[in-house]
């Protein structure tokens, strides 16, 4: 039997989503301190941020969440990962941030931007990776620009097992195994100011890498702790 590329991702997301909820399913993950989720803290529309290739376990850290969209590439694995959104019952934005002004377009950059916007205004909560496109745990200013736009908190989250494969590859990922220990780790919330220009945001943006590694290096030591 033949299938064609919508066909193919749409199967391919069924997979990962059977095997991604068999990984939270199986992991004992650490109990969450109350009142620490952003969902848990108010009912304002949120973003939040981790690094690509530490995205694997999005769906276990945003347990209990509601009117969630997730950036998905336009790429085949953008469309996998859509369907696994869509089968975790929330909703699929497809895009992708662009630093060459021949890429904007052919990533739908900017409806993209418009539509997430859109989608915090309207009270749906929004999951981004936070990286430059293909440069690894750099964060880049799309999240910040949003924040900016919208006056909606930044929040940072780890999401971490200890049974786990590091790979070797351009955003350093991590793929989450069954029967581990998990820790999920959020920071505090993080605002832009309307006013602020291209040198704050590139403070802020320092700031975002700097937490976000600090976070997922807590919540490793914190597994290590429970050997």
């Amino acid at each position: 039997m033949r299938f064609g590329t919508g066909q193919s991702a749409a199967v391919a997301g069924r997979a990962l989503y059977a095997y991604l909820a068999f990984v939270q399913r199986t992991t004992r993950f650490k109990p969450a301190l109350p009142g620490i989720r952003p969902w848990e803290r108010s009912r304002e529309p949120f973003i939040a941020l981790t690094w690509h290739g530490q995205q694997m376990l999005s769906l276990a850290a945003l347990d209990g969440a509601a009117e969630i969209a997730i950036l998905t590439s336009l790429h085949f694995d953008g469309a996998v990962v859509a369907t696994v959104v869509e089968r975790a019952g929330f909703r699929a934005i497809r895009g992708s941030g662009a630093q060459s002004p021949r890429k904007i377009k052919t990533k739908r950059a900017i409806p993209a931007f418009f539509e997430m916007r859109e989608a915090l205004r309207e009270g749906t909560s929004l999951v981004l990776t936070a990286d430059v496109p293909k440069l690894a745990r750099v964060a880049g200013k799309g999240a910040i620009q949003l924040a900016r736009a919208t006056g909606r908190p930044i929040y940072l989250f780890a999401a971490v097992t200890s049974a786990r494969v590091d790979l070797d590859n351009w955003d350093r990922a991590s793929i989450a195994l069954p029967f581990g220990r998990g820790c999920v780790l959020w920071s505090e919330p993080l605002y832009v100011r309307r006013a602020a220009d291209e040198r704050e945001m590139g403070l802020i943006a320092l700031d975002i890498s700097t937490q976000l590694d600090e976070l997922h290096a807590t919540a490793h030591r914190l597994l290590d702790r429970r050997r």
